[in-house]
């Protein structure tokens, strides 16, 4: 198990396929809801806080789980800031690709973009990150229109750069959410 503090609030948490083997996690059948998982991803937060010191027992935290090529997988915990809505523990296993990326240098096109896409209906998935230059929005379609407006992200592994480096604005729904703030 590789375990990489990227703040005081993220844990990326890397599985090996003998760590998934030790603690008895099939990345198809994860589910928090299963004792068994419940269980051995407490263990792996307890391993985690004597390594890293990050603690996440007391703290609401929203958790994400990618498959990796090798058998394990990925996962990043976020802990969750007071008045940020979610259940006390969201366990999200990314099961297929991720959707498109696309880079914004301007929030107003980020918007827009959410905008035009809520007025055509669309009800994909969709998320949407920051960092200090730009913004992400990832979403299950490749809409023509938005190249006007954004820079699309060809490698979809980008989305493992985004988790770690960028802040999460909206997880699911971004499309809808945005819309209503243009």
């Amino acid at each position: 198990m590789e375990l990489i503090l990227i703040s005081d609030s993220k844990l990326k948490i890397m599985l090996s396929q003998k760590d998934m083997t030790k603690y008895a996690l099939h990345i198809e059948d994860i589910n928090y809801d299963n004792t068994e998982t419940r269980r051995a991803f407490w263990n792996i937060l307890d391993e985690a806080k004597h390594k890293t010191g990050f603690d996440a027992a007391k703290e609401r935290i929203f958790v994400q789980v990618f498959p990796s090529r090798c058998g394990g997988c990925e996962i990043f915990v976020t802990k969750l800031e007071n008045g940020v809505s979610a259940d006390d523990l969201s366990v999200s296993v990314a099961k297929k690709k991720p959707g498109t990326i696309y880079r914004f240098s301007d929030i107003n096109d980020l918007l827009t973009v959410c905008s035009i896409l809520s007025q055509r209906g669309y009800e994909g998935e969709s998320s949407a990150y920051c960092d200090e230059k730009s913004y992400y929005l990832s979403i299950s379609d490749e809409p023509l229109f938005i190249d006007e407006y954004a820079d699309m992200r060809e490698n979809k592994k980008y989305i493992y750069h985004i988790l770690e480096h960028c802040d999460r604005i909206c997880t699911r729904g971004a499309v809808e959410t945005l819309a209503a703030l243009r």
